[in-house]
């Protein structure tokens, strides 16, 4: 068996048994599993299946997960409506529909993932919830160890985490990417469905218990969630605490409040750029106007990208939490790579700047420009906008275009 293929099957088998098979006993000591579970007991436990607990469902899953479709009024009791509708008006029919898609033996013929829910408060058109739905049907299909069993594949989550681990996941398998998969549904399941078939025999359950879609997002989730610094949601509060302080990115405690932590971020990102960068060996980029930048995230990948730092010692799964590190160490280098090699291929043999436009000739002749905005929320505000985004002007430029590309994605 290929090398990768086989460090990547047992990194699976790895989260399944120290993640997907524990509860937690508490909710102050709980993870995203164990939100999961929160969610599942909400398919398990309803004596009827109406467009009522459809929606209950919808808005459960959205609010965990952030899938912003609250933002389109009236979205909620329109998808549940047509949830409900689907097949005849049962829950098993509704199953059927999401796995004949998840099998690519059935399509959308509905629309359910394509159009378009609720209106804007101008009365501008909603937007699609891919993400929203995809969650929905992988938690229907999830439901309890009988649905598994009868749903062995499970249905592919569609989110931002997945789509940009994907595509690294392709390049150490040496598997061609799917095209299309930003644009449907069925794209990108049979995106998903050619590397679920490079690393599973048959259509079976993986190690015959997890659904194979199941297992083949927990990875691709959690490589995600490493790239982007953020493992709050694979941490209990206590550990999460113990991680940030063994990088050393923690805020000072205020005296005499024992593990309260405040300080003003003007302050605090003084401090990391003036003290802890250069103590800790992470680096603060400066912006075009040549001031010193901070970015929490940044700093957490280069701190944790380098072999000589365990940011997890003292935490309650240490041994799992940095296998779980190596792995995407690997992963990581593979990720760099494509992105190297992307950035030679895509080269300018020469460029200029006029005004806000960026004009650059690639070395096969072809022209890119770009546009250049001195105002990044000014551009922000433009796209919401165009995007029918409801926003709030009091966000500042980081939280909106956070919120911005949640929603972006989840269209």
């Amino acid at each position: 068996m290929d090398t990768n293929k086989a460090q990547i099957l047992a990194t699976m088998r790895l989260i399944a048994e120290k993640e997907l098979d524990k509860e937690a006993s508490s909710l102050q000591t709980a993870t995203y599993n164990d939100q999961k579970q929160l969610i599942s007991a909400l398919f398990n436990s309803v004596k009827e299946y109406n467009t009522g607990s459809i929606m209950l469902r919808l808005v459960v899953i959205d609010s965990l997960y952030s899938t912003n479709a609250a933002y389109s009024y009236f979205s909620f009791e329109e998808m549940a409506d047509k949830i409900y509708n689907l097949l005849g008006g049962t829950e098993e029919g509704a199953r059927q529909y999401f796995y004949d898609i998840a099998c690519g033996t059935g399509y959308d013929k509905y629309n359910l993932f394509q159009e378009p829910f609720g209106i804007q408060k101008n009365l501008s058109e909603g937007s699609k919830q891919m993400s929203l739905l995809s969650k929905y049907a992988y938690y229907t299909l999830y439901g309890n160890e009988e649905t598994r069993k009868k749903y062995p594949l499970g249905f592919p989550i569609y989110d931002s985490l997945a789509l940009e681990a994907y595509s690294t996941l392709c390049k150490m398998l040496s598997i061609e990417q799917g095209t299309g998969i930003d644009d449907s549904i069925e794209g990108y399941v049979r995106a998903l469905n050619k590397v679920r078939d490079f690393l599973f025999d048959g259509n079976g359950l993986f190690n015959n218990k997890y659904q194979q879609f199941d297992i083949l997002d927990a990875y691709l989730w959690r490589m995600g969630k490493f790239n982007g610094g953020n493992l709050s949601l694979l941490l209990s509060r206590n550990d999460y605490v113990t991680f940030v302080k063994n990088l050393g990115l923690n805020a000072e405690p205020v005296e005499n409040e024992k593990d309260f932590f405040y300080e003003k971020d003007n302050v605090y990102k003084k401090r990391m750029i003036e003290e802890v960068a250069a103590e800790r060996g992470f680096h603060c980029p400066v912006d075009k106007n040549g001031k010193t930048q901070f970015d929490f995230n940044a700093a957490v990948v280069e701190l944790y990208t380098k072999e000589i730092c365990n940011p997890f010692k003292d935490t309650s799964n240490e041994e799992y939490l940095c296998q779980l590190l190596a792995h995407w160490r690997l992963f990581n280098q593979e990720k760099k790579n494509t992105k190297q090699q992307n950035n030679e291929s895509m080269a300018y043999k020469k460029s200029a700047i006029s005004g806000e436009y960026m004009l650059g000739v690639l070395e096969s002749g072809s022209i890119e420009v770009y546009r250049v905005y001195d105002n990044v929320k000014g551009a922000l505000r433009e796209i919401a906008e165009k995007e029918g985004f409801e926003y709030d002007p009091e966000w500042n430029t980081r939280q909106f275009g956070s919120k911005l590309v949640d929603f972006l994605n989840s269209k």
